[in-house]
């Protein structure tokens, strides 16, 4: 299901790039059918970066300074639902630049 998603999520892009709003409701059902079966897929662009995160593995683009920012997501952080907890299926592979 991990590659399925990553595929979902990279048509996402590739059609946010291009301004190709016409499958926007197709990605959000399957978003959707994810969910419905237990997985949460979270895309951290734009979010501050820290060093101590662990959902994602990060390439720093630039020096290391205190603003740095997620600037492009390759894959995604995707979580499962088991029981009562949320476990970690993939971690994120992020470019982080200066904000």
């Amino acid at each position: 299901m991990k590659e399925v998603i990553n595929q979902v999520f990279e048509i996402e892009q590739k059609a946010a790039a291009q301004k190709a709003g016409l499958f926007d409701r197709n990605l959000r059902r399957l978003y959707h059918e994810f969910e419905r079966e237990g997985y949460v897929v979270k895309d951290p662009l734009g979010e501050k970066f820290s060093e101590q995160r662990t959902d994602i593995d990060a390439t720093i683009m630039g020096e290391l300074n205190g603003n740095l920012k997620i600037t492009k997501v390759l894959k995604p952080i995707i979580f499962k639902k088991e029981h009562d907890s949320m476990l970690l299926v993939q971690k994120g592979v992020v470019l982080v630049g200066v904000s």
